[in-house]
């Protein structure tokens, strides 16, 4: 018997494409017992291992933001037929980087899970959480709405897969419920990933920690021992080296500075950040100084 296949999922869109080296890369070496092909959704004519025999490019075209995001259902569901061929399939957001060996069975979810699918916890929100604290989309009219008093996950949608059946069943639910927002002008709270977790909240599936989602500008602050447990980091978008992310977005043509901050402003800033009046603003600041600089 042969080694499970594999689809791998990747959007890569303009600028975005500068992600995908390193991901096909590290998938390639740290994925492990499986034979995959990747499939990638990208407006680029070429790139770096567009031309490999595992390697399948698809043509998309920019729709903008939050589209290019919440329509991802779409898109893999255009190439239904020739996805249900695979064992299971697996989308991981353009910055996602394997750092450590992963094998498919810690990823693969098993006959207890009855969805067939895995998802990932959210960096921020690593642990059982009141249910009543989470970012949940809250709205009733919305087809990703989550009432207070249910769930105890909140769930990043930069990984998840599952077995090919259910991951395209779970594909046709949500692409359906999106476009039933967007048809009623409404925009759930965090885009696709609202109605991941609405999808799961009631659903028997396997969770992954954050050590498969892992913020690139927090190993730093790890012991060894302990970043040997990372399997799978978030790029920091924000990194000078891929621009920011409003120069991903194409919102901007000026990338990000590499400006250099030494520890006393840092220090400084984060402290200053204590008295800006605006806590939204407020918490901005800090999460940046506190994650990368």
């Amino acid at each position: 018997m042969g080694k499970p296949k594999v689809a791998i999922l990747y959007i890569a869109l303009e600028r975005y494409i500068c992600f995908w080296k390193e991901f096909y890369e590290s998938c390639e070496e740290k994925l492990l017992n499986c034979e995959k092909q990747y499939y990638v959704w990208t407006s680029n004519e070429s790139f770096e291992y567009s031309d490999a025999k595992n390697v399948t490019v698809l043509k998309a075209k920019r729709l903008g933001w939050p589209l290019d995001t919440v329509l991802r259902f779409e898109k893999f569901l255009q190439q239904e037929k020739e996805l249900s061929k695979y064992d299971y399939i697996y989308v991981f957001n353009a910055n996602m980087k394997f750092i450590n060996d992963v094998d498919l069975s810690e990823i693969a979810p098993q006959a207890w899970h009855k969805s067939g699918i895995v998802a990932g916890l959210h960096p921020f929100f690593y642990r059982k959480c009141n249910p009543d604290e989470i970012s949940y989309e809250r709205r009733p009219e919305s087809t990703a709405y989550i009432p207070y008093g249910k769930g105890e996950y909140y769930l990043c949608g930069a990984f998840n897969g599952g077995r090919s059946k259910d991951f395209l069943k779970m594909c046709k639910v949500l692409d359906k419920n999106i476009k039933t927002d967007l048809k009623n002008g409404i925009e759930a709270c965090v885009d696709d990933e609202s109605h991941l977790n609405a999808y799961l909240v009631d659903k028997s599936f396997l969770v992954v920690g954050r050590a498969y989602g892992f913020p690139e500008g927090h190993l730093k602050h790890l012991r060894p021992k302990e970043r040997d447990l990372v399997k799978i980091i978030s790029r920091h978008k924000e990194n000078p080296k891929y621009g920011g992310i409003r120069w991903l977005r194409g919102q901007t043509d000026r990338k990000i500075t590499n400006t250099k901050f030494t520890p006393f402003l840092i220090a400084m800033c984060k402290i200053i950040a204590l008295f800006v009046p605006v806590k939204k603003l407020r918490h901005r600041i800090r999460k940046y100084f506190g994650s990368y600089s």
